[in-house]
């Protein structure tokens, strides 16, 4: 079911009781953009990892939550569910409200309209939202300005200092205090409209006139905006001033509530302290806390922290199904795919009915990248994900979000890493990571895979990811010949003028210290990056001296998948697939490259090997030592 601003207060009600009931709640979210800079990289620490979708994601807008509540019957066993899909806007319900600024993305919103979202609908009647700090700020000047006009209704009305009345605005003035004259010789009527589409100016002198020529305790004016109208002034009779600041302030309590919108649906989900679950869920939950509950914080630790308010457990089917010991049954962790391949898998596969055919998708109509669809999907996955589980685990008791069974899974939020655990864990410190296998290399444009591959070709195998048409990442994929590539590494850099090579460690310490200035601008606050502090081995030091399912930094457009063909420029970005992008290369790729191949390509650049054939000096005796499987002569 859509909820926009129309019918949003008319629902929450219902929402509210759901998410009451509810055994756990799924999310979704669909955002204007993904990425605003550096981006992530399979390498990245957790910190690093959060650092960068802290200040290079959260200027995008989540425009469209989903959410499902999903109950069970024990009894009947079954699941029932009810899904909303919120449309969520930042516009100011009220002069008070802030005005918010946010990014868009064009690959992104052209992924929202090619998948049919109404974009009429969001900013037409989009949901509006605040953050607890910005609420906090509006309740206090509330607050304040009822004490002011408290202040201002005990204090008896000057006359002194009184404004000269232009000739130009003579008859509108008599023409004002005349109405009030008339509303106050009445016996019917109570109040009447003195001035239509005034300015601020009239306003004063009506305000002069009126409390010059009668008596405050008989008469009160205001000022008003009528639809169709505009800003009006209405004289009431009979109302003191003490009334209408009471009237004033209940007004705009209502007006704020309106404004806080959205955001009474996170109050309600942390109360209810429910298990969440998302597919692939780590930047929906860093936009759920950033737009609508509190800036996110600038340390890792701080975020982990402010998730577990949220709710005590956090659950992710993409991280689930690509772990073990669900691993082996999928090709691809796609929501859709995976849906798929359950269907297929389990015998005991569940379906998900709806408690209401409006809070309900039929399975006949795919509404993928729908943020209340998808949100549904992953309740379906995550259900009989549980399902597979128990089959694979010999449990024959239905598998709860509760269920200690899962416990390998809490609060770990997938995030692409190469060869080991793909997640941010929020359940404590990040174990020590092995990074002086890694490098990071910056080379000339018009480079291809190959010319990498020869600068490494001692090695027999390694890990190519390019970051962009310049500069990538590449592990050797035996991790223990670290010690001797960072051995010949000065040398290595002496022969090839034209790249910089650098161990991972050296790499990040030189871009925290560089002191670049950032001119991006936060939402509601400043998020300067810092250094982030993380679990690295020491000894990383001492020896050397992304895929498009739904919406994760991650799967930004890529800058490369597949073996690397361009002649340099700009490399389209592929959206496609759900896997990371890898690509394995080692030095019998030299080889496979054809006569025509290298006719129409650049000169190849000739590895450290072929170079030292051509040399006699006595490091190439030290290095065919270090090197045996290169071919020397």
């Amino acid at each position: 079911m859509d909820v926009v601003n129309d019918n949003f207060y008319q629902m929450l009600p219902e929402i509210e009781r759901a998410i009451a009931e509810c055994d756990f709640i799924a999310i979704d979210g669909e955002f204007t953009g993904l990425h605003n800079g550096t981006m992530v990289s399979i390498f990245d620490t957790a910190a690093q990892y959060y650092q960068k979708l802290r200040s290079n994601c959260m200027d995008f807008l989540m425009v469209q939550f989903g959410l499902c509540a999903v109950k069970y019957n024990a009894e009947k066993k079954k699941f029932t569910y009810r899904a909303y899909n919120f449309y969520t806007f930042p516009k100011p319900m009220s002069r008070y409200a802030p005005d918010c600024r946010f990014l868009c993305q064009s690959s992104s919103m052209e992924f929202l309209s090619n998948n049919n979202f109404d974009f009429n609908k969001l900013f037409k009647h989009g949901i509006p939202f605040l953050t607890l700090p910005d609420e906090q700020v509006l309740r206090n000047e509330l607050l304040n300005r009822y004490k002011q006009n408290c202040l201002q209704a005990q204090t008896p009305s000057k006359v002194s200092d009184c404004i000269p009345i232009p000739d130009n605005h003579k008859t509108e003035i008599e023409t004002a205090c005349e109405k009030v004259k008339e509303l106050l010789e009445s016996e019917t009527s109570s109040e009447v409209i003195v001035a239509e589409k005034t300015n601020s100016f009239v306003r004063k002198l009506i305000y002069q006139e009126v409390y010059k020529r009668f008596s405050d305790s008989k008469v009160s004016l205001q000022s008003r905006i009528v639809e169709d109208i505009g800003n009006v002034m209405i004289a009431f009779k009979g109302r003191t001033k003490l009334l209408m600041a009471q009237e004033r302030m209940e007004r705009e309590q209502i007006e704020l509530e309106k404004a806080v919108g959205f955001s009474a649906v996170l109050k309600k989900i942390i109360a209810s302290n429910k298990p969440v679950v998302g597919h692939n869920m780590t930047l929906d939950v860093c936009h759920m806390i950033h737009q609508f509950c509190l800036p996110l914080p600038s340390s890792y630790s701080e975020f982990q922290a402010m998730v577990k308010t949220i709710s005590y457990r956090f659950l992710d089917t993409k991280y689930i199904s690509g772990t073990e010991p669900l691993k082996p049954f999928f090709n691809s962790t796609v929501l859709n795919d995976l849906k798929k391949s359950l269907s297929e898998q389990c015998p005991n596969y569940t379906d998900l009915e709806p408690e209401e055919p409006e809070v309900g998708y039929s399975e006949d109509v795919s509404k993928l990248h729908d943020a209340g669809f998808d949100a549904y999907l992953t309740s379906t996955v995550f259900v009989n994900l549980c399902n597979l589980y128990g089959k694979v685990k010999g449990i024959k008791e239905h598998i709860s979000t509760d269920s200690t069974y899962l416990k390998q899974f809490e609060n770990k939020l997938y995030m692409i890493r190469y060869n080991e655990d793909p997640c941010l864990n929020l359940n404590g410190p990040e174990p020590q990571l092995q990074r002086s296998h890694v490098y990071h290399i910056t080379f000339p444009a018009e480079w291809k895979t190959i010319d990498i591959t020869n600068i490494f070709s001692p090695f027999t195998n390694v890990f190519i990811k390019y970051i962009n048409d310049t500069s990538a990442w590449v592990a050797l994929r035996d991790g223990t010949q670290a010690k001797a590539m960072n051995k010949i590494l000065p040398k290595l850099q002496a022969l090839h003028k034209n790249i910089i090579l650098l161990p991972w460690s050296v790499y990040y310490k030189d871009t925290y210290t560089s002191n670049v200035p950032t001119t991006t601008k936060r939402k509601i606050s400043d998020c300067s990056s810092s250094p982030p502090k993380d679990n690295i081995d020491s000894s990383i030091v001492e020896g050397s001296s992304d895929d498009h399912d739904d919406h994760t930094p991650e799967k930004v457009p890529r800058i490369s998948k597949g073996r690397r063909v361009s002649k340099g420029g700009t490399i389209s970005p592929i959206l496609e697939g759900d896997e990371s992008t890898e690509l394995d290369a080692d030095s019998s790729a030299v080889s496979d490259i054809t006569d025509l191949d290298l006719k129409n390509s650049s000169v190849v650049t000739p590895s450290y090997a072929q170079t030292l054939k051509t040399k006699k000096d006595p490091d190439t005796a030290e290095l065919k030592t270090i090197f045996p499987v290169a071919s020397w002569d």
